[in-house]
């Protein structure tokens, strides 16, 4: 059974998961292959059926467990990472809290096709990046199914394909991690109800967990209601030797925003919209099986085969060319595109993306000593394939007096394509104790990436593309104190440095929308692709970590990334919708981290700043919906502010009353789509929250939380637009966030 702690997060200051207790007397030892063996470690591959002890550990990896997002009151796990892990920030462009652009040093994973991804997610030793776009649905990922995390940054090989920033490993809970029975209800602000329950058990070898979730919400903008159904399932054996799991995920999930609003309209109204509807239908099943059998003391094998399939469903509006121009435009069919031709005013998109993939990964791990020191070395490989069903179906549209369209044709079919990828990767790590306070790590990954394209309905959308490539990485700890055999207050102090390289191939949307003169709405029309080149990222990392007592850890690190032939959407030269993907030559990520964290008596605190300089190093000439733009060495890659600080605590204030807060301060950050930074930016903002919880018996818990609770306004988002309904005038559009809101609940558990 694992180590619970009474407090807020005590490991998000600190690269490493919590220890566990031993096992009871006659409680069979269990292997927990996939969670992680019980010693201080962090995920080195994305199976993690082994790890590395954090003193040999070569990065800033951040590591939570699922006690530490429980008691933040966490939506969901992009929430939590938005409040607690340095570098983390949210861009809120959906304004749908499932919906969101998250960006780690600069970095972007998103649910929405047609930004560029730089980060990995992987759920148990799987990649969770959809195939055909290499997007993140967080509403996929069930929140209470999650036993702990790893942040892993900078380029790392050995989680393949576009890690370009870095790599979140998820891993799911077993009936002999998380024995017992939890649920909890709770509602409050927005018409928010949720239903959550979990059950974990085991006999004698087998185990099994279980875990359901019920969310609906109607959000506090219009057209902004979602509704979410989750479930988790795992059954396993275990002996001594070998761990065996096969887990399913479902998920059945509607999800609705509205993005961000012209800056006229929401200085007016804060719940103002631009169009609806924005609509998202997520049907996922996903089954894993995985499993290690160790042959010896140093030796073992771990692997996973699993299935995935996604079916997306999205109706999307759209406002017409700017050029239009109408008397009205409500309950009008026609408008008048600025050459004597009547157009509709609007149209609505309508998009599935029927996704099927499948694979295995294996890896052997040897832990022998070489020449009586230690020494553990990882090889492994997978191959994963996936199918992808595209269509599109577009309508003409007018628009209701609450700017949401209403359809006037019937739909139409535009774009009926299947894609088809092809991941193959190999890779190999070695992590050598020089002595006892030296470790020196050397790690290589190969990726080749197929990708197929065949059109249905003579669209010429064919293609057939390949990319490959090897890349490397070394890196060094060192522990000065235990070299130098000093006795000091300071318990721990460990050195680091590493330098990584990471790869990402052009993904199916990507290289069906790169022709400048055959432009694309995303995420719908395609055209015949001229090449896109691979991504390719260099990155270098140092930093120091180090304990003066359980009160004081510390952590700060320093990078710098470079990525040369970054992928980036560019506006067609007059639209507002339309654009296309092109190579845009070298960008840079560079900055620093600290954070601070501690427990002394009661209380429980942290602190984690993050510095972020995210720029453009080569000219460039790009569009965006007002037109050209040129680019600069030295300007500002747009959406990444530079400065984040997040701190907060928990204080037992009685025994079995808990009451603690946070807050997060984001700078400044420019509009999406000025890269040559010529707009005022999006302005700095803070906002506090905060918890309680009374245990009112050891089974029963009451809680409430409350967001932003000085009622700030503020922008996550900004974007450089022009206004349709203001005759097509430039101007900022913003993403706003939500006022204060409160929600409290009742929570049940039986250890």
């Amino acid at each position: 059974m694992k180590k619970r702690n009474t407090f807020l997060a005590l490991t998000l200051m600190f690269p490493l998961a919590q220890a566990a207790d031993n096992p009871p007397e006659n409680e069979p030892t269990k292997l927990d292959a996939f969670e992680l063996p019980e010693v201080e470690v962090v995920s080195d591959t994305p199976l993690g059926a082994t790890g590395l002890s954090r003193e040999k550990v070569s990065g800033n990896v951040q590591s939570a467990e699922d006690e530490d997002i429980h008691r933040h009151e966490a939506l969901d796990l992009s929430d939590f990472m938005r409040r607690n892990l340095a570098g983390v920030n949210i861009n809120d462009n959906q304004n749908n809290p499932f919906q969101p652009d998250i960006t780690y040093r600069g970095y972007n994973v998103s649910p929405l096709l047609g930004t560029p991804i730089g980060l990995s997610v992987y759920q148990d030793g799987v990649r969770v990046n959809e195939a055909f776009g290499d997007t993140v649905n967080w509403d996929l990922i069930p929140q209470n199914a999650i036993a702990n995390i790893d942040l892993i940054p900078g380029s790392n090989p050995l989680f393949g394909l576009n890690t370009l920033g870095g790599a979140l490993s998820v891993r799911t809970k077993s009936g002999f991690s998380h024995a017992g029975s939890r649920a909890q209800a709770y509602g409050g602000s927005f018409g928010r109800k949720a239903f959550e329950a979990e059950h974990g058990g085991y006999k004698d070898n087998f185990d099994w967990f279980f875990a359901g979730n019920i969310f609906e919400d109607d959000g506090w903008r219009p057209f902004t209601h979602s509704a979410l159904h989750q479930a988790f399932g795992k059954v396993g054996w275990e002996n001594d030797d070998t761990d065996l799991d096969l887990s399913f995920t479902f998920a059945d999930n509607k999800l609705n925003g509205v993005g961000p609003a012209p800056v006229s309209e929401l200085d007016k109204d804060r719940r103002a919209i631009y169009t609806a509807p924005d609509t998202t239908e997520n049907t996922l099943y996903f089954f894993n099986l995985k499993g290690e059998h160790r042959f010896s003391e140093h030796f073992s094998m771990a692997g996973n085969a699993y299935y995935r399939g996604n079916t997306t469903d999205s109706v999307n509006s759209n406002t017409g060319n700017v050029e239009e121009t109408c008397e009205t435009l409500l309950n009008l069919s026609e408008c008048d595109d600025g050459t004597g031709t009547s157009v509709a005013p609007a149209s609505n998109v309508a998009n599935r993306i029927v996704q099927d993939g499948a694979g295995f990964n294996l890896q052997a791990t040897s832990t022998q000593p070489i020449l009586d020191h230690d020494n553990q070395f990882t090889l492994g490989s997978g191959y994963n394939a996936s199918r992808t069903h595209f269509t599109q179906l577009t309508q003409d549209a007018i628009f209701s007096p609450s700017h949401a369209t209403i359809g006037t044709t019937p739909f139409a079919t535009d774009v009926n394509v299947n894609g088809e990828n092809e991941y193959v990767n190999a890779f190999a790590t070695d992590t050598f104790s020089v002595f006892p306070w030296l470790h020196l790590n050397a790690s290589a990954g190969w990726n080749r990436a197929n990708v197929v394209l065949r059109d249905n309905i003579g669209t010429a959308l064919n293609g057939d593309h390949t990319f490959d490539r090897l890349n490397p990485s070394a890196g060094f700890t060192l522990n000065p104190l235990k070299a130098l055999g000093l006795k000091t207050p300071l318990q721990e102090l460990t050195a680091y440095g590493n330098y990584n390289e990471g790869f990402r191939a052009p993904t199916p949307i990507e290289l069906s929308c790169a022709d400048p003169n055959a432009p694309c709405s995303l995420p719908n029309s395609f055209t015949s692709d001229p090449p896109l080149k691979p991504v390719v990222s260099k990155t270098f990392e140092a930093g120091l970590r180090g304990k003066f007592s359980d009160a004081l850890q510390w952590r700060m690190a320093l990078y710098r990334s470079r990525l040369n032939d970054d992928i980036l959407f560019i506006n067609a030269p007059g639209s507002v919708v339309t654009g296309y993907f092109q190579n845009v030559g070298v960008t840079q990520r560079q900055g620093g981290e600290l954070g601070l964290n501690g427990v002394w008596k009661k209380l429980n605190w942290y602190i984690n700043y993050s510095f972020v300089d995210a720029t453009f190093r080569t000219a460039a000439t790009l569009n965006n919906a007002v037109g050209q733009v040129n680019v600069k060495p030295g300007n500002h890659i747009p959406a990444i502010p530079q400065q984040t600080v997040k701190l907060g605590a928990e204080y037992e204030i009685l025994n079995g009353w808990f009451f603690g807060g946070d807050l997060q301060y984001v700078s400044s950050q420019y509009l999406r789509g000025d890269d040559s930074n010529q707009y005022a930016k999006v302005s700095e903002y803070a906002i506090v929250n905060l918890n309680t919880r009374y245990e009112v018996t050891k089974n029963v818990e009451l809680f409430a939380m409350a967001r932003n609770v000085f009622d700030a306004n503020y922008e996550s988002y900004g974007i450089v637009n022009r206004n349709f309904f203001k005759g097509g005038n430039p101007e900022a559009f913003l993403g706003p966030g939500a006022p204060i809101s409160g929600w409290a609940g009742i929570r049940v558990k039986f250890e």
